[in-house]
């Protein structure tokens, strides 16, 4: 494949020969055949609702910054391309306007005239010049007209006309009533009612020659028309040429009627007429009076009544309406052909024939003719296509296949879904059609086209297929491309392979294929590729991929006589034009206007020839014209809507207004406060044409780091800037991608009073003030701390020796109580010891008693007096171990240690106490309970009770006082 392009390259040098011999021997031969087809331009409608006015408009102009001016009859509005605005003026009704070479706007209304100018904040300002009027110069009702000769501006009413210059004001006086005034080749001129067309001077009114036939005519306006040649419209008397004589203009009566009121005309900048008459829209004819276009509300004008046209800097016209205004993108090469010339539905085939274009949709097949469409009966329904095939139309629908003549479909198939026909290469006479379910074999015979079969062995849907030699390449949507080959009498598929990613293509959806110049082109979701034969696979095609970026998936290419192909992406359509070194050149921008009407079900675009070229739309078909693709020289600039500014108050800086067009000198480089530090930016293009998809760009130097990204918005905000010089930047990006120059505003935040030069002074000094004084404080402090820190030193020395002599009796009492600590240690040691002595004793006195108990019990029942000698003996044993004699005195000695020489102090106080009082004493103090003190001294419960009550008497204790309580304080 990659030879093959490179032939292909090579045979560019040819087609571009063969271009220019079409242009100059072929071309002319053909002109009958490529004649241009015009649909309906693009028009945008502004109704009062939409600009908040009146509904009658009367007059347009446009000023150096781009902005749309309109006379209302609530005074005059202004329109940027985003938003309207009116000025009231002195609330009359505005007739006329005229921007001044010296930035303002003269106007004139009823009863009144004056001009309106930019103040020092860009706001516009109305200025009267009918009040300082003396009062007997007042006696006017309508200024209709404004004019401009030089440096003077007439003021043209219905009773005089008023010259205004250096700010004076004088007049030109008429005798009789005066009607429109107008202005040829920097002469004024007006018609008086019932003489005709005079010319004024500085003396009055001069009829001109043969003035006197317009005595009865009213005219509408006078154009120059050729050298020595006015053109002169009236109302309702027809149009003339005017040389010194007068003959009739002629207009054709099969689109004008003689009941056709003319309000205005004007010379377009392409030479052509615009007729804007009272009750039929709007014709343009071209300089011989033949009908270029009629707009009226079937074109989608909202008013038949034009008073007013204006052709704008981007050639687009103004219309000022009885009922709103209007823009007509008339020159642009895009237009529409849809319902509004009788063509329904969207648009998906096309095909220029002697007897018109057909136009196919998914309502049926139409035929177009000098602006008008008729319906194919039979058609009804979704076109798939529509071919010459051996002269004869054959149309391919979802239906079947039908032969179309007389403006009659004829069904020769009723295979559904008939995409397109293929002829086979081989063999001319039989042809290959796709369709929903496969393939069907037709056979051209006895002058007709005629259903053979369907061909077997495929059957998937063939709507995009395209022959190398025999070989028949088929598209499928999301399975990839197929190979297909057939048996020698084309019956059969015999051989069919399909291509997807793994033959190199990036997917297996969204394929395509196309034959340019004769080969093979495959577009896929990533680019255009070629079939390689050696390797029975596919590779990029760089030559085309270099074109566009990664990613591209094409709906559909179309290539023109001249070499050039057109295409429709995702995401763009244009045209990919040759180039004389042999590169090709990608064309899309002016296509951005459309980009939203194609359609998008099957998208298609068709050459009908070299000067016509028609896309499948949502709504019809858009017509595109190569010859009116002309790029525009002027790029609309962006300009300040308003520049605000915010802080402690709400300030307005600038409104948008100049002279001179350029950012007034007082506002550059002006200085605002630091309270005043936040902006506010709101900004326009006036390219109409764009409508509301331009786009915007900004950065503000010294806070941004980089421009912003592309956004709709108009208005940008900054708060709380620091101080600073700022330049606040913005551009914008047209529908065409024109990159605008860009707008600059200059300013600088003054800094905080505390972060000034001066506050930095003072501050300076008083730092070096404070530093002096601090450091003659330091050094008295320093003398004085070392005063006070010998006498501290002193003081410390006592301190120290004092503080030696408490550590020594601290330490001395903290050894006395590490003494007492390791003493109550043992003591408490010892208490353990006497507690577990006790426990013991009373668990083996408890077995004593117990053993001493079952003898007793033996010596009863024992009747053996030898035996019973012997129990009785072990009986006094264990009475005497029960005693426990050398127990308790051992026991006492360790309980004195314990507890404070208990048993000797109470000995000694109170000497009643016998010795089994004293050991009863003892075990109450160690907390031991009726029971336990039983045991220790092998006596009972009562006993123990008795005992307690012994105790508590010779103590002398009452019944209130408790005998453990006292032992234990003892």
């Amino acid at each position: 494949m990659k030879v093959c392009f490179e032939r292909y390259k090579k045979k560019l040098w040819l087609r571009w020969f063969y271009i220019i011999i079409y242009i100059f021997w072929i071309a002319p031969i053909q002109a009958q055949n490529n004649e241009v087809i015009y649909g309906h331009p693009f028009i945008t409608n502004y109704s009062a609702a939409s600009y908040k006015a009146g509904i009658q408009n009367w007059d347009i102009i446009q000023g150096s910054n781009g902005r749309i001016f309109v006379a209302n009859n609530l005074g005059l509005l202004e329109f940027d391309g985003n938003s309207w605005k009116r000025f009231g003026l002195n609330n009359t009704k505005v007739r006329s306007a005229f921007w001044g070479e010296d930035g303002k706007i003269y106007v004139g209304s009823q009863a009144d005239f004056g001009f309106l100018s930019p103040n020092e904040k860009g706001e516009l300002e109305y200025n009267s010049l009918a009040d300082s009027l003396p009062e007997g110069l007042k006696d006017f009702d309508e200024t209709w007209k404004v004019y401009s000769v030089g440096k003077k501006i007439f003021y043209c009413t219905f009773k005089r006309i008023y010259v205004y210059e250096d700010g004076k004001t004088s007049t030109i006086d008429a005798d009789e009533r005066l009607d429109i005034s107008f202005l040829v080749e920097n002469q004024i001129y007006t018609q008086i009612q019932g003489k005709g067309l005079y010319f004024a001077n500085e003396d009055g009114f001069e009829i001109i020659q043969n003035g006197d036939f317009f005595k009865d005519k009213r005219i509408s306006n006078i154009l120059s028309f050729g050298k020595g040649q006015w053109l002169i419209t009236t109302f309702s008397h027809g149009v003339y040429i005017y040389d010194g004589s007068i003959r009739p203009f002629e207009l054709d009566d099969s689109f004008w009627k003689n009941d056709f009121l003319i309000n205005y005309s004007t010379r377009l900048k392409n030479g052509n007429l615009a007729l804007a008459t009272q009750n039929a829209g709007l014709f343009v004819l071209d300089n011989s009076g033949r009908l270029v276009i009629h707009l009226d509300k079937e074109s989608g004008l909202m008013d038949l009544t034009i008073n007013y046209v204006f052709e704008d800097a981007q050639q687009g016209l103004w219309l000022a309406m009885n009922n709103g205004v209007a823009r007509v993108d008339l020159n642009s090469p895009f237009s529409s052909i849809d319902d509004r010339m009788g063509l329904l539905g969207s648009g998906y085939a096309a095909l220029k024939t002697d007897q018109g274009v057909y136009l196919g949709t998914n309502n049926g097949l139409f035929l177009w003719k000098n602006g008008k469409v008729k319906f194919v009966e039979g058609t009804a329904g979704q076109v798939y296509s529509i071919q010459n095939i051996y002269g004869k139309l054959i149309l391919g629908h979802h239906n079947g296949t039908f032969l179309v003549e007389d403006l009659r479909a004829k069904q020769i198939s009723t295979e559904q879904g008939a995409w397109l026909f293929k002829k086979y290469p081989s063999k001319s006479n039989f042809l290959i059609q796709g369709n929903y379910t496969g393939l069907s074999l037709f056979e051209w015979k006895d002058n007709t086209l005629q259903f053979i079969q369907k061909i077997k062995g495929f059957d998937e849907s063939s709507r995009v297929m395209e022959f190398d030699g025999n070989t028949l390449w088929i598209a499928h949507g999301y399975k990839g491309v197929f190979k297909i080959k057939f048996n020698d009498d084309l019956t059969e598929v015999v051989e069919s392979k399909v291509y997807d990613s793994r033959q190199g293509f990036p997917t297996n959806v969204l394929i395509n294929v196309y034959k340019i110049a004769n080969q093979l082109i495959f577009t896929a979701n990533g680019g255009f590729y070629g079939y390689d034969p050696s390797t029975d696979s596919f590779k990029p095609l760089a030559e085309y991929n270099d074109l566009f970026r990664y990613g591209t998936v094409m709906a559909d290419l179309e290539p023109d006589d001249l070499g050039n192909i057109y295409f429709i992406e995702q995401t763009k359509l244009g045209v990919i034009q040759p180039q004389p070194n042999h590169q090709l050149k990608l064309h899309y921008a002016p296509f951005n206007k459309i980009k939203s009407l194609w359609n998008d079900d099957l998208a298609n675009i068709i050459a009908l020839d070299n000067q016509n070229i028609l896309i499948g739309g949502k709504e019809g078909f858009i017509h595109y014209n190569p010859q009116k693709d002309i790029p525009q020289e002027n790029v609309t600039p962006v300009i300040f809507r308003e520049i605000s500014n915010q802080g402690v108050e709400n300030q307005m800086i600038f409104s948008g207004h100049t002279s001179s067009g350029e950012m007034p000198s007082s506002l550059i480089n002006r200085e605002f406060s630091f309270a005043q530090n936040s902006f506010s930016f709101d900004f326009v293009t006036p390219h109409f044409e764009s409508g509301s998809e331009i786009l915007y760009q900004y950065l503000l130097e010294n806070y941004d780091e980089d421009w912003s990204d592309w956004t709709y918005d108009t208005r940008k905000e900054y708060t709380n800037l620091r101080e600073g010089n700022y330049v606040f930047k913005v551009r914008a990006k047209t529908i065409f991608d024109e990159i605008t120059p860009t707008a600059e505003f200059a300013f600088i935040i003054r800094p905080p009073f505390y972060r000034t030069f001066w506050a930095y002074g003072i501050l300076s000094i008083g730092v070096i003030c404070v530093l002096f004084l601090g450091f003659r404080w330091l050094d008295k402090k320093h003398k004085s701390e070392t005063q006070e820190l010998e006498q501290e030193k002193n003081k410390a020395l006592l301190r120290k020796d004092s503080e030696i002599e408490s550590l020594t009796q601290k330490s001395e009492k903290e050894i006395m109580k590490l003494r007492n600590s390791k003493l109550q240690a043992e003591v408490d040691f010892k208490n353990q010891e006497l507690t577990s002595s006790a426990m013991h004793l009373i668990q083996k006195n408890q077995l004593l008693n117990t053993v001493k108990n079952s003898l007793k019990n033996l010596v009863k029942d024992e009747k053996s007096s030898p035996l019973n000698t012997q129990l009785n003996r072990l009986i006094k044993q264990i009475d005497k171990d029960l005693e426990g004699g050398e127990e308790w005195t051992q026991f006492a000695e360790n309980f004195d240690q314990v507890h404070g020489n208990f048993i000797t102090r109470l000995k000694e106080k109170y000497p009643d106490l016998t010795p089994q009082e004293i050991k009863f004493s003892a075990y109450i103090r160690m907390n031991l309970n009726t029971k336990e003190i039983a045991n220790l001294l092998g006596i009972s419960v009562r006993g123990v009770e008795i005992g307690r009550y012994r105790v508590r008497k010779k103590l002398g204790l009452t019944r209130q006082d408790n005998l453990s309580d006292f032992l234990l304080r003892f």
